[in-house]
Protein backbone atom coordinates (compact mmCIF):
# COMPACT_ATOMS: atom_id res chain seq x y z
CA UNK A 1 0.00 0.00 0.00
CA UNK A 2 0.98 3.53 -0.73
CA UNK A 3 0.30 6.83 0.98
CA UNK A 4 -0.91 8.02 -1.93
CA UNK A 5 -3.90 5.46 -1.83
CA UNK A 6 -6.18 6.80 0.43
CA UNK A 7 -7.84 10.96 -0.24
CA UNK A 8 -5.38 12.87 1.88
CA UNK A 9 -8.85 15.43 3.17
CA UNK A 10 -12.44 14.33 3.86
CA UNK A 11 -15.69 15.87 5.06
CA UNK A 12 -14.70 14.78 8.98
CA UNK A 13 -11.61 16.99 8.28
CA UNK A 14 -13.63 20.07 7.79
CA UNK A 15 -15.49 19.41 11.03
CA UNK A 16 -12.77 19.25 13.26
CA UNK A 17 -13.04 20.83 16.32
CA UNK A 18 -10.98 21.04 19.44
CA UNK A 19 -13.66 20.98 21.72
CA UNK A 20 -13.70 18.73 24.68
CA UNK A 21 -16.76 15.95 25.45
CA UNK A 22 -17.49 15.88 29.19
CA UNK A 23 -17.46 12.80 31.00
CA UNK A 24 -20.73 10.88 30.90
CA UNK A 25 -21.89 9.18 34.11
CA UNK A 26 -19.80 6.05 35.37
CA UNK A 27 -21.73 2.51 34.15
CA UNK A 28 -23.47 0.15 37.25
CA UNK A 29 -22.68 -2.11 38.86
CA UNK A 30 -20.79 -5.07 37.59
CA UNK A 31 -22.90 -7.95 36.77
CA UNK A 32 -22.68 -11.34 39.21
CA UNK A 33 -23.79 -14.46 38.71
CA UNK A 34 -24.71 -15.83 34.32
CA UNK A 35 -23.40 -14.07 31.83
CA UNK A 36 -26.97 -13.83 30.25
CA UNK A 37 -28.89 -11.88 32.81
CA UNK A 38 -28.78 -7.99 32.95
CA UNK A 39 -28.63 -5.30 30.50
CA UNK A 40 -26.15 -6.01 27.49
CA UNK A 41 -23.36 -3.65 29.26
CA UNK A 42 -24.12 -5.88 32.53
CA UNK A 43 -22.93 -9.00 30.69
CA UNK A 44 -20.01 -7.27 28.69
CA UNK A 45 -18.53 -5.48 31.92
CA UNK A 46 -18.91 -8.98 33.58
CA UNK A 47 -17.40 -10.91 30.68
CA UNK A 48 -14.16 -8.35 30.37
CA UNK A 49 -13.68 -8.78 34.27
CA UNK A 50 -13.18 -12.64 34.01
CA UNK A 51 -10.70 -12.16 31.88
CA UNK A 52 -8.61 -9.77 32.85
CA UNK A 53 -9.66 -9.90 36.42
CA UNK A 54 -6.97 -7.82 38.00
CA UNK A 55 -7.94 -5.33 35.00
CA UNK A 56 -5.38 -3.85 31.94
CA UNK A 57 -3.98 -1.27 30.28
CA UNK A 58 -4.48 -1.28 26.56
CA UNK A 59 -3.27 1.01 23.68
CA UNK A 60 -4.35 1.56 19.85
CA UNK A 61 -4.83 4.11 16.87
CA UNK A 62 -7.77 6.62 16.44
CA UNK A 63 -7.78 9.48 14.62
CA UNK A 64 -7.92 12.84 17.79
CA UNK A 65 -11.50 13.92 15.90
CA UNK A 66 -12.94 10.59 16.74
CA UNK A 67 -11.48 9.73 20.09
CA UNK A 68 -13.55 12.92 22.04
CA UNK A 69 -16.93 11.57 21.16
CA UNK A 70 -15.56 8.23 22.46
CA UNK A 71 -14.12 9.46 25.53
CA UNK A 72 -16.98 8.94 27.66
CA UNK A 73 -17.33 5.40 26.77
CA UNK A 74 -14.21 4.53 27.26
CA UNK A 75 -13.69 5.83 30.71
CA UNK A 76 -17.19 4.36 31.85
CA UNK A 77 -15.77 1.10 30.93
CA UNK A 78 -12.32 1.40 32.59
CA UNK A 79 -14.32 2.37 35.98
CA UNK A 80 -16.54 -0.60 35.84
CA UNK A 81 -13.24 -2.73 34.99
CA UNK A 82 -10.47 -1.62 35.22
CA UNK A 83 -9.15 -2.25 31.29
CA UNK A 84 -7.94 0.82 30.64
CA UNK A 85 -7.26 3.42 27.33
CA UNK A 86 -4.17 5.78 29.26
CA UNK A 87 -2.83 6.25 25.65
CA UNK A 88 -3.91 6.63 22.15
CA UNK A 89 -1.81 7.04 18.95
CA UNK A 90 -3.06 10.01 17.03
CA UNK A 91 -3.28 9.05 13.21
CA UNK A 92 -5.55 9.87 10.66
CA UNK A 93 -7.99 7.30 9.39
CA UNK A 94 -6.89 7.44 5.93
CA UNK A 95 -3.03 6.90 7.84
CA UNK A 96 -3.74 3.45 9.52
CA UNK A 97 -4.52 1.22 7.36
CA UNK A 98 -0.79 1.88 5.87
CA UNK A 99 0.32 1.29 9.98
CA UNK A 100 -1.75 -1.56 10.29
CA UNK A 101 -0.53 -3.10 7.63
CA UNK A 102 3.12 -2.74 8.77
CA UNK A 103 1.98 -4.28 11.98
CA UNK A 104 0.50 -7.32 10.43
CA UNK A 105 3.29 -8.34 8.64
CA UNK A 106 5.73 -7.24 11.71
CA UNK A 107 3.08 -9.60 13.87
CA UNK A 108 3.48 -6.68 16.92
CA UNK A 109 1.72 -7.10 19.43
CA UNK A 110 2.06 -3.14 20.42
CA UNK A 111 -1.25 -2.08 19.12
CA UNK A 112 -4.02 -3.21 20.85
CA UNK A 113 -6.67 -2.23 18.42
CA UNK A 114 -7.54 0.12 15.02
CA UNK A 115 -10.22 2.40 15.14
CA UNK A 116 -10.19 2.11 10.79
CA UNK A 117 -12.42 1.86 7.99
CA UNK A 118 -14.15 -1.24 7.59
CA UNK A 119 -13.71 -1.57 4.14
CA UNK A 120 -10.31 -2.76 4.89
CA UNK A 121 -11.35 -5.61 7.16
CA UNK A 122 -10.74 -8.21 3.94
CA UNK A 123 -6.99 -6.84 3.49
CA UNK A 124 -6.13 -6.78 7.16
CA UNK A 125 -8.13 -10.14 7.95
CA UNK A 126 -6.38 -12.24 4.84
CA UNK A 127 -2.77 -10.92 6.01
CA UNK A 128 -3.26 -11.66 9.66
CA UNK A 129 -3.74 -8.66 11.69
CA UNK A 130 -7.34 -9.19 12.70
CA UNK A 131 -8.81 -11.16 16.03
CA UNK A 132 -12.39 -12.80 14.79
CA UNK A 133 -14.74 -11.36 17.50
CA UNK A 134 -17.66 -13.80 17.44
CA UNK A 135 -16.30 -16.21 20.39
CA UNK A 136 -16.39 -12.86 22.61
CA UNK A 137 -19.70 -11.49 21.19
CA UNK A 138 -21.27 -14.96 22.06
CA UNK A 139 -20.05 -15.27 25.80
CA UNK A 140 -21.25 -11.72 26.40
CA UNK A 141 -24.45 -12.23 24.52
CA UNK A 142 -23.85 -9.15 22.34
CA UNK A 143 -25.01 -8.44 18.65
CA UNK A 144 -24.19 -5.93 16.04
CA UNK A 145 -27.82 -4.39 16.04
CA UNK A 146 -27.61 -2.51 12.93
CA UNK A 147 -29.70 -0.93 10.24
CA UNK A 148 -30.70 -2.73 7.10
CA UNK A 149 -27.67 -5.27 6.07
CA UNK A 150 -25.06 -2.69 7.97
CA UNK A 151 -23.78 -4.95 10.52
CA UNK A 152 -22.19 -7.14 7.65
CA UNK A 153 -20.32 -4.63 6.70
CA UNK A 154 -18.29 -6.23 9.97
CA UNK A 155 -17.84 -9.34 8.55
CA UNK A 156 -15.94 -11.52 6.31
CA UNK A 157 -16.00 -15.23 5.46
CA UNK A 158 -18.27 -15.43 7.85
CA UNK A 159 -16.53 -14.34 11.09
CA UNK A 160 -16.83 -10.55 13.09
CA UNK A 161 -13.61 -8.71 12.64
CA UNK A 162 -14.85 -5.28 13.88
CA UNK A 163 -17.75 -3.09 16.18
CA UNK A 164 -18.74 0.06 14.26
CA UNK A 165 -18.86 3.67 16.01
CA UNK A 166 -19.90 5.63 12.79
CA UNK A 167 -22.90 4.69 10.41
CA UNK A 168 -21.72 7.16 7.73
CA UNK A 169 -24.31 7.03 4.28
CA UNK A 170 -24.89 9.08 1.95
CA UNK A 171 -28.29 11.05 2.02
CA UNK A 172 -29.97 13.54 -0.12
CA UNK A 173 -29.88 16.71 0.68
CA UNK A 174 -32.00 19.52 -1.19
CA UNK A 175 -32.76 22.93 -0.76
CA UNK A 176 -36.23 23.27 0.69
CA UNK A 177 -36.83 27.11 0.71
CA UNK A 178 -36.36 27.16 -3.22
CA UNK A 179 -37.83 23.48 -3.85
CA UNK A 180 -41.00 24.39 -1.91
CA UNK A 181 -41.05 28.38 -3.64
CA UNK A 182 -44.29 28.61 -5.83
CA UNK A 183 -42.44 31.23 -8.53
CA UNK A 184 -39.72 27.93 -8.83
CA UNK A 185 -42.24 25.42 -8.98
CA UNK A 186 -44.21 27.48 -11.80
CA UNK A 187 -40.86 27.86 -14.05
CA UNK A 188 -39.48 24.55 -13.89
CA UNK A 189 -43.10 22.85 -14.72
CA UNK A 190 -43.04 25.46 -17.52
CA UNK A 191 -39.86 24.34 -18.91
CA UNK A 192 -39.66 20.79 -18.28
CA UNK A 193 -43.46 19.80 -18.82
CA UNK A 194 -44.04 18.27 -15.30
CA UNK A 195 -44.31 18.82 -12.00
CA UNK A 196 -41.45 19.44 -9.67
CA UNK A 197 -41.40 16.39 -7.00
CA UNK A 198 -38.67 15.04 -4.68
CA UNK A 199 -36.28 13.17 -7.10
CA UNK A 200 -36.65 9.24 -7.99
CA UNK A 201 -34.12 8.47 -10.72
CA UNK A 202 -30.74 10.61 -11.18
CA UNK A 203 -32.14 11.90 -14.64
CA UNK A 204 -34.85 13.90 -12.78
CA UNK A 205 -32.54 15.20 -9.99
CA UNK A 206 -29.93 15.78 -13.10
CA UNK A 207 -33.17 17.98 -14.61
CA UNK A 208 -33.55 19.79 -10.79
CA UNK A 209 -29.97 20.72 -10.80
CA UNK A 210 -29.65 22.21 -13.83
CA UNK A 211 -32.67 23.77 -13.78
CA UNK A 212 -31.32 25.47 -10.23
CA UNK A 213 -27.55 25.73 -11.45
CA UNK A 214 -26.98 29.55 -11.84
CA UNK A 215 -23.96 31.02 -11.65
CA UNK A 216 -24.40 34.95 -11.99
CA UNK A 217 -26.56 34.26 -7.93
CA UNK A 218 -22.92 31.90 -7.05
CA UNK A 219 -25.34 28.83 -7.08
CA UNK A 220 -24.63 25.47 -8.26
CA UNK A 221 -27.13 22.78 -8.59
CA UNK A 222 -25.07 19.89 -7.68
CA UNK A 223 -22.44 19.85 -4.78
CA UNK A 224 -21.56 16.42 -5.09
CA UNK A 225 -17.70 15.75 -4.97
CA UNK A 226 -16.34 15.04 -8.56
CA UNK A 227 -12.60 15.36 -7.10
CA UNK A 228 -10.28 11.84 -7.81
CA UNK A 229 -10.52 11.12 -4.01
CA UNK A 230 -14.11 10.63 -3.27
CA UNK A 231 -15.33 10.26 -6.67
CA UNK A 232 -15.93 6.14 -6.41
CA UNK A 233 -18.60 7.01 -3.79
CA UNK A 234 -21.41 8.38 -6.28
CA UNK A 235 -20.19 6.30 -9.17
CA UNK A 236 -21.00 2.85 -6.87
CA UNK A 237 -24.49 4.42 -6.34
CA UNK A 238 -25.21 4.85 -10.05
CA UNK A 239 -23.88 1.13 -10.95
CA UNK A 240 -25.44 -0.88 -8.26
CA UNK A 241 -28.73 1.04 -8.76
CA UNK A 242 -28.56 0.41 -12.55
CA UNK A 243 -28.43 -3.52 -11.37
CA UNK A 244 -24.39 -3.25 -12.43
CA UNK A 245 -21.91 -5.12 -9.85
CA UNK A 246 -18.16 -4.59 -10.50
CA UNK A 247 -17.34 -8.40 -10.85
CA UNK A 248 -18.81 -11.54 -12.41
CA UNK A 249 -19.52 -14.63 -10.69
CA UNK A 250 -16.25 -15.91 -12.48
CA UNK A 251 -14.06 -12.95 -10.52
CA UNK A 252 -14.29 -11.19 -14.10
CA UNK A 253 -14.01 -7.58 -14.52
CA UNK A 254 -18.13 -6.52 -14.90
CA UNK A 255 -18.00 -2.99 -15.76
CA UNK A 256 -17.47 -2.94 -19.74
CA UNK A 257 -21.41 -3.24 -19.81
CA UNK A 258 -24.04 -0.96 -20.41
CA UNK A 259 -24.77 -0.66 -16.70
CA UNK A 260 -21.12 0.08 -16.33
CA UNK A 261 -21.02 2.67 -19.24
CA UNK A 262 -24.16 4.37 -17.98
CA UNK A 263 -22.39 4.61 -14.55
CA UNK A 264 -19.85 6.31 -15.44
CA UNK A 265 -21.77 8.50 -18.03
CA UNK A 266 -24.12 9.29 -14.77
CA UNK A 267 -21.19 10.78 -13.44
CA UNK A 268 -19.84 12.55 -16.47
CA UNK A 269 -23.58 13.87 -16.54
CA UNK A 270 -23.69 16.08 -13.58
CA UNK A 271 -20.53 18.60 -14.89
CA UNK A 272 -23.21 20.22 -16.05
CA UNK A 273 -24.77 21.25 -12.51
CA UNK A 274 -21.13 21.65 -11.22
CA UNK A 275 -19.08 24.32 -10.32
CA UNK A 276 -15.77 24.89 -12.55
CA UNK A 277 -13.50 24.47 -10.15
CA UNK A 278 -15.23 20.49 -8.56
CA UNK A 279 -12.83 18.45 -9.94
CA UNK A 280 -9.76 19.68 -7.74
CA UNK A 281 -12.30 20.43 -4.21
CA UNK A 282 -12.47 18.03 -1.88
CA UNK A 283 -14.92 18.43 1.23
CA UNK A 284 -13.17 21.39 2.95
CA UNK A 285 -13.87 23.37 -0.30
CA UNK A 286 -17.54 21.86 -0.86
CA UNK A 287 -18.56 21.39 2.60
CA UNK A 288 -18.57 25.35 2.95
CA UNK A 289 -20.43 26.04 0.01
CA UNK A 290 -23.27 23.40 0.96
CA UNK A 291 -23.59 25.53 4.14
CA UNK A 292 -23.38 29.02 3.22
CA UNK A 293 -26.04 28.27 0.47
CA UNK A 294 -23.96 27.91 -2.67
CA UNK A 295 -25.44 24.96 -3.78
CA UNK A 296 -29.30 23.24 -4.33
CA UNK A 297 -28.38 19.31 -4.41
CA UNK A 298 -26.48 17.00 -3.23
CA UNK A 299 -25.64 13.81 -1.81
CA UNK A 300 -23.51 13.44 1.08
CA UNK A 301 -22.23 12.15 4.15
CA UNK A 302 -24.77 11.94 7.04
CA UNK A 303 -22.92 14.04 9.29
CA UNK A 304 -22.82 17.03 7.27
CA UNK A 305 -26.51 17.38 8.53
CA UNK A 306 -25.65 17.87 12.24
CA UNK A 307 -23.45 20.97 10.31
CA UNK A 308 -26.10 22.28 8.34
CA UNK A 309 -28.79 22.34 11.33
CA UNK A 310 -26.21 24.11 13.29
CA UNK A 311 -27.57 27.52 13.03
CA UNK A 312 -23.70 28.50 15.26
CA UNK A 313 -21.87 27.08 12.00
CA UNK A 314 -24.77 27.53 9.21
CA UNK A 315 -26.26 29.70 7.10
CA UNK A 316 -28.48 27.36 5.92
CA UNK A 317 -30.40 26.30 9.37
CA UNK A 318 -33.76 24.83 8.50
CA UNK A 319 -33.26 25.20 4.66
CA UNK A 320 -32.51 21.79 4.26
CA UNK A 321 -34.79 18.41 3.63
CA UNK A 322 -33.35 15.40 3.74
CA UNK A 323 -34.20 11.97 1.95
CA UNK A 324 -33.69 9.11 -0.24
CA UNK A 325 -31.30 9.04 -2.52
CA UNK A 326 -32.52 8.85 -6.18
CA UNK A 327 -31.78 5.90 -7.90
CA UNK A 328 -32.25 4.31 -11.64
CA UNK A 329 -35.04 2.60 -13.72
CA UNK A 330 -32.18 1.13 -16.20
CA UNK A 331 -32.52 -2.34 -15.10
CA UNK A 332 -36.41 -1.90 -15.83
CA UNK A 333 -37.21 -1.12 -12.00
CA UNK A 334 -36.72 1.11 -9.95
CA UNK A 335 -34.02 0.48 -7.66
CA UNK A 336 -31.89 2.87 -5.26
CA UNK A 337 -28.49 2.12 -3.75
CA UNK A 338 -26.77 4.34 -1.13
CA UNK A 339 -23.52 4.22 0.11
CA UNK A 340 -21.42 3.70 3.19
CA UNK A 341 -17.38 4.69 3.18
CA UNK A 342 -15.47 4.95 5.61
CA UNK A 343 -17.44 3.04 8.16
CA UNK A 344 -14.98 3.37 10.94
CA UNK A 345 -14.69 0.46 13.22
CA UNK A 346 -12.93 -0.94 15.96
CA UNK A 347 -10.80 -3.83 15.22
CA UNK A 348 -8.58 -5.89 17.53
CA UNK A 349 -4.98 -6.95 16.92
CA UNK A 350 -4.72 -10.84 17.21
CA UNK A 351 -1.47 -10.63 18.10
CA UNK A 352 -2.25 -8.79 21.59
CA UNK A 353 -1.91 -10.63 24.73
CA UNK A 354 -4.94 -8.90 25.49
CA UNK A 355 -7.15 -9.11 22.53
CA UNK A 356 -10.03 -10.05 24.44
CA UNK A 357 -9.89 -7.59 26.83
CA UNK A 358 -10.16 -5.11 24.29
CA UNK A 359 -12.74 -7.25 22.16
CA UNK A 360 -15.28 -6.25 25.46
CA UNK A 361 -14.09 -2.25 25.34
CA UNK A 362 -15.15 -2.44 21.21
CA UNK A 363 -18.23 -4.51 22.46
CA UNK A 364 -19.17 -1.55 25.02
CA UNK A 365 -18.86 0.84 22.55
CA UNK A 366 -21.50 -0.66 20.17
CA UNK A 367 -24.08 -0.74 22.52
CA UNK A 368 -27.04 0.78 21.78
CA UNK A 369 -26.42 3.39 25.04
CA UNK A 370 -23.00 3.97 24.69
CA UNK A 371 -23.41 3.96 20.97
CA UNK A 372 -25.74 6.58 21.25
CA UNK A 373 -23.60 8.95 23.24
CA UNK A 374 -21.02 8.09 20.64
CA UNK A 375 -23.21 9.75 17.64
CA UNK A 376 -25.34 12.20 19.64
CA UNK A 377 -22.61 14.36 20.27
CA UNK A 378 -23.79 17.67 17.88
CA UNK A 379 -20.41 19.52 18.40
CA UNK A 380 -17.94 16.25 17.32
CA UNK A 381 -19.97 14.91 14.73
CA UNK A 382 -17.46 12.55 13.86
CA UNK A 383 -20.05 9.74 13.92
CA UNK A 384 -23.24 9.22 12.76
CA UNK A 385 -26.09 6.99 13.89
CA UNK A 386 -26.29 3.57 12.37
CA UNK A 387 -27.85 1.32 15.66
CA UNK A 388 -31.72 0.49 15.24
CA UNK A 389 -32.40 1.86 18.75
CA UNK A 390 -31.02 5.32 17.72
CA UNK A 391 -33.99 6.01 15.51
CA UNK A 392 -36.07 5.11 18.43
CA UNK A 393 -37.65 8.97 19.59
CA UNK A 394 -35.75 10.22 22.67
CA UNK A 395 -32.71 8.10 21.61
CA UNK A 396 -30.89 11.50 20.24
CA UNK A 397 -31.14 14.94 21.21
CA UNK A 398 -33.71 15.95 18.43
CA UNK A 399 -31.68 18.83 16.86
CA UNK A 400 -28.38 16.93 16.17
CA UNK A 401 -29.94 15.41 12.99
CA UNK A 402 -33.86 16.62 13.05
CA UNK A 403 -36.61 14.39 12.45
CA UNK A 404 -36.35 14.20 9.17
CA UNK A 405 -32.41 14.06 8.69
CA UNK A 406 -32.77 10.61 11.31
CA UNK A 407 -35.81 9.54 8.70
CA UNK A 408 -33.54 9.55 5.76
CA UNK A 409 -30.58 8.61 7.44
CA UNK A 410 -32.63 5.44 8.43
CA UNK A 411 -33.94 4.69 4.82
CA UNK A 412 -30.56 4.81 3.33
CA UNK A 413 -28.88 2.75 5.55
CA UNK A 414 -31.43 0.30 4.64
CA UNK A 415 -29.99 0.23 1.24
CA UNK A 416 -26.36 1.60 1.40
CA UNK A 417 -23.77 -0.77 -0.51
CA UNK A 418 -19.78 -0.85 0.10
CA UNK A 419 -17.15 0.11 -2.13
CA UNK A 420 -15.08 -2.67 -3.70
CA UNK A 421 -14.73 -5.44 -0.74
CA UNK A 422 -11.82 -7.39 -1.90
CA UNK A 423 -7.89 -7.81 -0.65
CA UNK A 424 -6.50 -5.63 -3.06
CA UNK A 425 -9.41 -3.27 -3.47
CA UNK A 426 -6.87 -0.06 -3.74
CA UNK A 427 -5.55 -1.61 -6.68
CA UNK A 428 -9.02 -2.32 -8.25
CA UNK A 429 -10.41 1.35 -6.80
CA UNK A 430 -6.96 3.62 -7.69
CA UNK A 431 -7.42 2.58 -11.75
CA UNK A 432 -10.95 3.35 -11.67
CA UNK A 433 -10.22 6.45 -10.06
CA UNK A 434 -8.16 7.43 -12.70
CA UNK A 435 -9.47 6.72 -15.31
CA UNK A 436 -12.75 8.49 -14.59
CA UNK A 437 -10.66 12.07 -13.66
CA UNK A 438 -9.90 11.62 -16.83
CA UNK A 439 -13.23 11.50 -18.44
CA UNK A 440 -14.03 14.56 -16.48
CA UNK A 441 -11.20 16.55 -17.43
CA UNK A 442 -12.85 15.70 -21.40
CA UNK A 443 -9.99 13.40 -21.99
CA UNK A 444 -11.86 9.85 -22.14
CA UNK A 445 -15.14 9.09 -23.15
CA UNK A 446 -17.65 6.84 -20.52
CA UNK A 447 -16.79 3.78 -22.88
CA UNK A 448 -12.99 4.51 -22.90
CA UNK A 449 -12.66 4.54 -19.22
CA UNK A 450 -14.92 1.50 -18.35
CA UNK A 451 -12.73 -0.38 -21.37
CA UNK A 452 -9.52 0.94 -19.94
CA UNK A 453 -10.21 0.34 -16.39
CA UNK A 454 -11.67 -3.01 -17.10
CA UNK A 455 -8.09 -3.92 -19.17
CA UNK A 456 -6.38 -2.84 -15.84
CA UNK A 457 -8.35 -4.84 -13.63
CA UNK A 458 -8.02 -7.76 -15.71
CA UNK A 459 -4.17 -7.63 -14.69
CA UNK A 460 -4.51 -7.31 -10.89
CA UNK A 461 -6.74 -10.21 -10.61
CA UNK A 462 -4.16 -12.60 -12.36
CA UNK A 463 -1.77 -11.58 -10.17
CA UNK A 464 -3.56 -11.93 -7.09
CA UNK A 465 -4.90 -14.93 -7.86
CA UNK A 466 -8.67 -15.39 -9.49
CA UNK A 467 -9.06 -18.24 -7.09
CA UNK A 468 -8.57 -16.30 -4.09
CA UNK A 469 -10.60 -13.05 -4.91
CA UNK A 470 -13.37 -15.62 -5.79
CA UNK A 471 -13.54 -16.85 -2.19
CA UNK A 472 -13.61 -13.15 -0.80
CA UNK A 473 -16.09 -11.99 -3.61
CA UNK A 474 -18.89 -14.14 -1.92
CA UNK A 475 -18.52 -11.84 0.81
CA UNK A 476 -18.71 -8.78 -1.00
CA UNK A 477 -22.17 -10.26 -2.42
CA UNK A 478 -23.52 -10.48 0.86
CA UNK A 479 -23.15 -6.92 2.05
CA UNK A 480 -25.27 -6.10 -0.95
CA UNK A 481 -29.12 -5.14 -0.21
CA UNK A 482 -31.62 -7.27 0.05
CA UNK A 483 -34.35 -4.63 -1.18
CA UNK A 484 -34.94 -2.38 -4.47
CA UNK A 485 -35.79 0.58 -2.28
CA UNK A 486 -35.98 1.53 1.44
CA UNK A 487 -39.38 0.01 3.15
Amino acid sequence: MTKNTFPKVTRRQALKTGATAAAVGAAGPALTGTAFAGSVEDRIIAAAKAAAPGGVDVSGMMWSNYQVATSGAIKDFGDATNIRLPKIMDISTFEIPQRAMAEALSKSPEFDFFHVDSNMIPSLASAGLLEPLDEYMKKADFKINAVGNFGKFMTYKGKTYGIPTDGNVMVQFIRKDLFENPDERKAFADKYGREMTWPETWEEELELMNFFTRPDDNLWGSANLRDRGSSLVWWYMYLYSAGGFPFTDDMEPNINTDEGIYATQTFLNVKSASHPEAAGWGTPQMIPRIINGNAFSCQYWDGIIALAENPAKSKTTGKWTYGEVPGSKFSGKLIKRSCSTPVVSMLVNKHSPDKEAMAYMAMYMGTSGESAKIVGDRVNTFHDPWHVDHFKPGSLPEKTYTPGGMEAIKKNLQVTTPPIYLTGMLEFETELKRNISEAYAGDKTAKQVNADTTDAWARSIRRIGKRRLKEELETYKSLMPTIDVPA
